[in-house]
């Protein structure tokens, strides 16, 4: 069989496998520089952690099929933590900010799945620390676009209104402006959205509420913003901190774009890895989605 590995650094190559290979020897060929602990692939995907047990069970005995997308989980400080005082070298997703009693973090980037509910997931993971809430986001958001007919109307959705309310609570369905800004007023919290082709932020409700999260996106998946001793909602009252926190996430979409981690949405082509149709922008990807099913896409 035939598998595509993605992983951290633009790690993307295809890997040929027998029926009795085992996880340990798709890990070995991968060529990840940084130790593997994980894999996940599938729809829903699924995560299979490496242990002793599962690294020398078969691909085909954890359920992995010919033709599958496999993202490798990885460990991005291997060799020392921050604390050591070492001058260990980050990731792209990553950077060192120095907190104003001398402490010295790291603000990085927390992956949530592509399954195409990312941006819930991403939401769900800064507020809950849980992404299985996902889909009451997307619940709450249907709900409210329901409740609201005349906010929420058939030209502003770009559908009829109770269309909407059931196309958005599909898994399949993806979210942007609307339900981040109904979110946003439902959990009482601002929502930071990152552009990371356009180095910038759009800030939802940041007026109304203090408390604040950042996401990151790269113009077709979302991801979590993180200190590395987990916090992840901020309070824009303590300016020098807000101010650490904007900008070093800045400074990792300014490393992401200059590495090719970031999709122009009105420019950029998106290839459907299903079909092989070449889509542009995130209107386009979302469409094909809707009306084909296909969930697994990939900048062309």
């Amino acid at each position: 069989m035939k598998v595509k590995i993605s992983g951290p650094q633009g790690l993307n190559k295809v890997l040929t496998l027998g029926p009795d290979d085992t996880l340990e020897q798709l890990v070995e060929n991968s060529g990840s520089s940084l130790p593997v602990i994980g894999v996940r692939f599938g729809y829903p995907p699924q995560k299979v952690e490496c242990t002793e047990e599962t690294l020398q069970a078969s691909v085909d005995s954890l359920g992995v099929s010919s033709g599958e997308k496999i993202t490798l989980i990885t460990e991005e400080f291997p060799e020392a933590k921050i604390d050591d005082g070492l001058d260990v070298k980050l990731p792209v997703t990553a950077t060192r900010i120095v907190l104003p009693e001398g402490q010295q973090r790291v603000l990085e980037v927390h992956q949530v799945p592509d399954d195409n509910s990312c941006l819930f997931h991403a939401i769900s993971y800064c507020n809950y620390k849980d992404i299985s809430i996902s889909p009451q986001l997307r619940s709450l958001v249907s709900e409210q676009v329901l409740a609201d007919p005349v906010t929420y109307s058939d030209a502003v959705l770009d559908r009829p209104n109770h269309e909407y309310a059931k196309w958005i609570l599909k898994k399949e369905s993806w979210g942007g402006g609307i339900e981040i800004a109904i979110i946003s007023k439902k959990l009482g919290i601002a929502i930071y959205v990152l552009d990371i082709d356009a180095q910038q932020f759009e800030k939802f409700n940041e007026d109304q509420f203090d408390p604040f999260i950042v996401i990151m996106f790269n113009g077709v998946h979302y991801d979590a913003i993180e200190l590395d001793d987990g916090k992840t909602v901020f309070d824009k009252r303590d300016l020098f901190y807000t101010e650490l926190i904007l900008t070093g996430a800045l400074e990792i979409a300014r490393q992401m774009k200059k590495t090719g981690h970031s999709f122009n949405t009105r420019k950029d082509n998106i290839i459907c890895n299903v079909c092989q149709k070449t889509l542009v922008g995130e209107r386009e990807v979302a469409k094909h989605a809707e009306s084909t099913g296909h969930v697994d896409f990939g900048q062309a």
